[in-house]
């Protein structure tokens, strides 16, 4: 008889544990980042039992009336305000990172541009010097941590084609045609932050055409982990000429040299 009343007095008071251990359910709203970004950083930190599940502009969060203020406070420290980053891209046959992370190359003008907004619209701005020898381009964008975006400038130019056929009897004949062919220069660029550095998803490029009326095109496509308000190379063209040849007047002999150089930087802008 003892044994069945302490046994009912042990189920009496094991009730009310079973029900304060208990899940419950909440929605909580995200104002600042993706409920996608936040999940799976909360993900290591939960309970066996515990459940988020990311729903838009909210996370659904299934865990004990204990720990629901714990992971509540987690989240706040979480949703916090995507940075604005000014992300500058040149493209320089003269100038080098270490002699821009050195104050020394030529001044860049950036115009004051609006933030983007939490659309993830962006700003950019455009500056192309170019001489005999010397062709750089510098282009500025705004854009949200973790929001892609891409700048760029150009022209449509006008490509003549000419191509000899031969008709049916062996007689050969030319056809023209002009190609309308876009020659333009920018970037590709997600940038992400950690700490006081950035990851960047770049891709630059670089159409022209020479004083032979040749189409030429740079370009690369890289990740890179760099220093806030720091110049970074992510490489560039080397190469080098050389013709030589008799002439009518003597002997000559031509060389020439090709370097470009592809330089970025990220500031972090109010």
């Amino acid at each position: 008889m003892k044994k069945q009343v302490s046994a009912l007095l042990l189920l009496v008071f094991m009730i009310p544990t079973i029900t304060q251990a208990e899940s419950v359910v909440e929605v909580i709203s995200v104002f600042n980042r993706p409920a996608s970004e936040i999940q799976p950083l909360l993900m290591p930190l939960l309970e066996y039992t515990d459940q988020i599940v990311a729903n838009g502009d909210s996370l659904i969060v299934k865990t004990t009336p204990e720990r629901l203020q714990t992971i509540t406070k987690l989240i706040r420290n979480l949703d916090i305000p995507l940075n604005n980053l000014l992300i500058t891209v040149i493209q320089s046959r003269d100038t080098t990172a270490a002699q821009l992370n050195a104050g020394i190359g030529f001044g860049i003008n950036i115009r004051p541009q609006n933030p983007a907004d939490s659309s993830g619209r962006v700003s950019g701005y455009y500056n192309q010097s170019q001489g005999q020898n010397n062709n750089q381009n510098t282009q500025t964008i705004r854009v949200l941590e973790g929001v892609p975006a891409q700048i760029k400038a150009g022209n449509i130019v006008p490509i003549r084609n000419y191509q000899i056929y031969r008709d049916g009897y062996g007689y050969p004949y030319e056809n023209r045609s002009t190609l309308l062919v876009e020659a333009t220069t920018g970037f590709a660029v997600t940038p992400r932050l950690v700490g006081q550095q950035v990851l960047l998803d770049v891709s630059p490029w670089s159409d022209n055409i020479n004083a032979q009326g040749q189409f030429q095109t740079q370009e690369a496509n890289t990740s890179i982990r760099a220093n806030l308000g720091e110049w970074v190379d992510l490489g560039g063209v080397d190469e080098s000429t050389q013709s030589s040849g008799n002439t009518p007047f003597g002997y000559n002999r031509r060389s020439g040299q090709n370097n470009l150089h592809i330089l970025v930087k990220v500031d972090r802008v109010n």
